[in-house]
């Protein structure tokens, strides 16, 4: 396996934390009963939050172990959470529009260092090579 260009190890790291504070939060309003409602109308939502939660950690892993599916996924993953991010601009109460617009430079450097060439390079598939004789 080839060497992990530092953009990677530095995304796959921002994923994981984004994906444990995410769940943490759920995990805190579920803890604290924040979240009021039946059960049977919770179970639903909250199992739709916790995979969306888990998610950038899975494309955290998948980019650490350099697969191209990761990598296209994380990019996908960056561009929706950017347009998220530009539509909630339009908000009239919002806490931070600076934080707000440093998460939507932040996804489009995300996606900028994902189509790099020397990131691509990377994540190219590399047949191995098998033989049922016996090495000499």
């Amino acid at each position: 396996m080839e060497r992990r260009p530092l953009p990677v190890t530095l995304i796959a790291g921002y994923f994981w934390l984004f994906s444990a504070v995410i769940s943490g939060v759920l995990f805190w309003q579920i803890a604290t009963h924040q979240i009021h409602g039946a059960w049977t109308e919770k179970v639903i939502v909250l199992t739709g939050c916790f995979l969306l939660a888990v998610l950038p950690g899975v494309l955290g892993v998948g980019l650490w172990v350099l697969d191209n599916a990761a990598r296209i996924g994380a990019i996908i993953f960056a561009l929706l959470h950017a347009i998220s991010e530009a539509a909630f601009l339009s908000h009239v109460h919002m806490p931070s529009r600076t934080f707000t617009w440093f998460r939507i430079l932040l996804d489009a450097a995300i996606i900028l260092a994902l189509v790099s060439p020397q990131v691509r390079a990377a994540f190219r598939w590399k047949p191995a090579e098998f033989s049922i004789r016996e090495a000499k």
